[in-house]
């Protein structure tokens, strides 16, 4: 009596080692993906949700124009070396003039297009429309739209193959008066991928 559920029991072990096995070779680029987070698929091959990236920088100006927000961005890798994507920002700003401080809050979108150079160099261009107080050094009672034309680049380090982080230096060629930022401006931020 022990014998046969002994061979039933074998039987049963083998054959589930045996579907795991067949499993694991069914597709060994994606276990190779699983194992080591690294998948060297072309990007034609991958899905639309596996192009899709989400990243952003965060800001901390501080001084007499104190800036504290960020600006989430979702992109979509167009090929191996182009992302494009849009953006929001929202910043609270804090101006100290002499008569007192100033506190606005600064909101907006973007557009921005990113093409790698190099292995980890890329050029990045970004259109940006954000609504400011209408003269908030002079009169705060209402608002404006202005706009930036950021070109610049930056460097981006991959720390698995769904997580980056990056440095951007931009300069806004317009040298708009009205532009809230520094200009050039350094960002840094995150990405990451799905």
């Amino acid at each position: 009596m022990a014998r046969p559920a002994f061979l039933f029991v074998t039987l049963l072990l083998l054959s589930s080692s045996a579907l795991a096995q067949s499993d694991w070779w069914f597709d060994p680029e994606e276990r190779e993906r699983e194992i080591t987070g690294i998948d060297n698929r072309p990007m034609s091959e991958r899905s639309f949700k596996e192009r899709l990236t989400l990243g952003g920088t965060a800001a901390l100006q501080l001084g007499t124009n104190t800036l504290i927000g960020g600006a989430p961005q979702l992109g979509y890798r167009v090929n191996e070396n182009l992302l494009a994507g849009a953006g929001v920002t929202y910043y609270f700003q804090r101006y100290k003039g002499i008569s007192g401080n100033q506190d606005n809050s600064i909101y907006g979108g973007n557009i921005f297009a990113r093409h790698r150079l190099f292995t980890r160099v890329f050029a990045h261009v970004e259109l940006e429309q954000v609504k400011l107080p209408n003269g908030w050094l002079l009169d705060p009672t209402g608002s404006d739209w202005t706009s930036m034309l950021w070109v610049g680049g930056g460097y981006y380090q991959g720390l698995s193959d769904r997580l980056g982080a990056g440095l951007t230096i931009l300069y806004d060629v317009t040298e708009n008066p009205l532009n809230p930022y520094d200009n050039p401006t350094i960002r840094g931020g995150l990405a990451l991928g799905f």
